[in-house]
């Protein structure tokens, strides 16, 4: 992998750190994906495409004076080929640089259908003493509680239509984290700007504590020239679970805006449903709506949102899901019914296709119908 300045000052810091360090506990795991796929490309042809993605993992831990130090590191390998690779449109997506501090991707190989990358998912180190622990590296910093939309998550924002949902790029910044007491911690986080990358300056404060039954926290922060204040609160409301997350934003360009979740979620348990059918409804304001697309927030064309997610064990190997998301202010759905089944305790195939529709000009009309099936082995 080639790096830059900044990736070679970055990976001897690891080189040192680990290797002066008496590693006491070292854990390899791994993943392989394979995801094929259909779906239109810009041209409305119908294209199949296959993702393979080897995920190789290691983490371990020591005791170093007198607190504990981890380190954390995730390297994937991927081949992606077919016909949609043809497409100028996502060819041009894949040359993107990943917006990340770190330039830690590389493409090995690409041809007209086929491309074939590696690239670091995850590196960081800690260190943790009393009740204080500093991270530093590629992490998952993930801030917000609603279950399909967290407004709140400004360094890692995913749609809910994405195609995988489940992988983060993660974001390169150093986090400090003091746990005043059993329920209540500070967390800061900052990460630099990187031109090239198209990746901008995050800082962040966030606040939280538990207070009975309910989880609060409050965050302030700093995204490029975006000034944010945000709220969550969880807990439980009888036997249902009740969620609102709220986040504030003001820039120079767009002025002032905000974003809304509110949700419910609960298990119903009765002679229909002797497995419980988990039941989650939730309601998106989305003042972001029409202002300019950008990787550090959630975006979209309507103001307006209502998700539902429905899941349910048929036996203790099959699991069946949908996702529901209608736009209520341009008419326009998204519907991703799904269905898992746990072949071993390593491996694990999911079906699911994701059906969008809706009005020119609504939250889903320009996403195209696609079908999926998905292997996970793990090992």
């Amino acid at each position: 992998m080639r790096l830059s300045f900044r990736g070679k000052i970055l990976s001897l810091f690891y080189a040192v750190v680990l290797c002066a360090t008496p590693v006491l506990a070292v854990e390899l795991s791994g993943q392989y994906t394979n995801l094929l796929f259909q779906t239109q490309d810009t041209f409305g042809n119908s294209r199949t495409t296959d993702l393979n993605r080897l995920r190789l993992q290691v983490e371990g831990e020591s005791e170093t004076g007198p607190g504990m130090m981890r380190f954390h590191l995730v390297y994937d390998h991927e081949l992606l080929w077919g016909a949609m690779l043809a497409d100028p449109v996502v060819n041009a997506g894949l040359n993107r640089p990943d917006a990340t501090w770190l330039d830690g991707s590389m493409t090995l190989t690409q041809s007209r259908h086929t491309n074939w990358r590696h690239a670091l998912y995850r590196g960081w180190i800690s260190y943790d003493v009393a009740d204080v622990s500093l991270k530093v590296g590629r992490q998952r910093v993930a801030w917000g509680s609603g279950r399909i939309w967290n407004p709140t998550d400004r360094f890692n924002p995913v749609q809910p239509t994405a195609l995988e949902l489940d992988q983060k790029l993660g974001v390169d910044a150093a986090a400090l984290q003091w746990n005043y007491s059993h329920s209540a911690y500070v967390l800061a986080v900052a990460s630099p700007a990187s031109v090239a990358n198209a990746a901008v300056r995050k800082l962040a404060l966030r606040w939280q504590d538990t207070w009975g039954d309910f989880d609060l926290s409050m965050m302030v922060g700093r995204i490029a020239d975006e000034s944010i204040l945000g709220m969550d609160v969880t807990g439980n409301l009888r036997d249902a679970g009740i969620r609102v997350e709220w986040m504030q934003a003001k820039n120079p360009r767009e002025g002032a805006y905000g974003q809304i979740v509110a949700g419910l979620d609960y298990t119903w348990n009765n002679s229909w449903f002797p497995n419980g059918l988990y039941t989650a409804i939730e309601y998106f304001y989305n003042g972001a709506a029409g202002l300019v697309v950008s990787q550090d927030r959630i975006s979209g064309l309507s103001n307006h949102l209502l998700g539902a997610q429905l899941a349910y064990d048929l036996t203790p190997l099959w699991r069946a899901e949908i996702l529901f998301i209608s736009d209520m202010q341009k008419s326009g759905s998204f519907t991703m019914p799904s269905i898992t089944w746990s072949v071993a305790e390593d491996l694990e195939v999911q079906c699911f296709t994701q059906l969008p529709q809706g009005n020119a000009g609504s939250e889903f009309a320009r996403l195209e119908a696609l079908y999926a099936v998905r292997a996970d082995w793990y090992f």
